[in-house]
């Protein structure tokens, strides 16, 4: 299965099997960043995503949190989602789209504030606005 092939299937999969469920509701708390389990918010998506696709081989290098303002022109609402790099170039994994789109997809209004990568066990955010 090719890369990209792999990562449009574990999006499908992680979104069809999460339910939304804020972290204010879960742990009483605004942010908590976990995997997702039957249940989670937006970086528990994307943090699920990630450790599937790198339990199937995917270089951790290749994929990439990223935050965003969603809805720029309406409500700057906080967002996270997973960008990963394929075979078919990179692509965002959002627990908000059923598929896979080009990182520079025009029609989804994403204005990204925080890439955050993990190198060596280590995670360091770069500022992209």
């Amino acid at each position: 299965m090719n890369s990209h092939s792999l990562a449009e299937r574990i999006n499908s999969d992680v979104n069809a099997s999460v339910t939304y469920k804020t972290d204010l509701a879960q742990y009483s708390t605004p942010e908590f960043w976990k995997e997702a389990g039957g249940f989670g918010d937006c970086e528990d998506y994307a943090l699920l995503k990630r450790a599937l696709l790198k339990e199937q081989g995917f270089d951790a290098e290749k994929i990439h949190l990223a935050t965003c303002w969603i809805n720029v022109k309406a409500d700057n609402t906080g967002h996270c989602v997973l960008i990963v790099e394929t075979d078919k170039g990179q692509f965002i994994l959002d627990n908000n789209l059923k598929d896979p789109v080009p990182l520079n997809f025009q029609t989804v209004d994403y204005r990204y504030i925080w890439n955050i990568i993990e190198r060596g066990g280590k995670w360091y955010e770069f500022s992209v606005s």
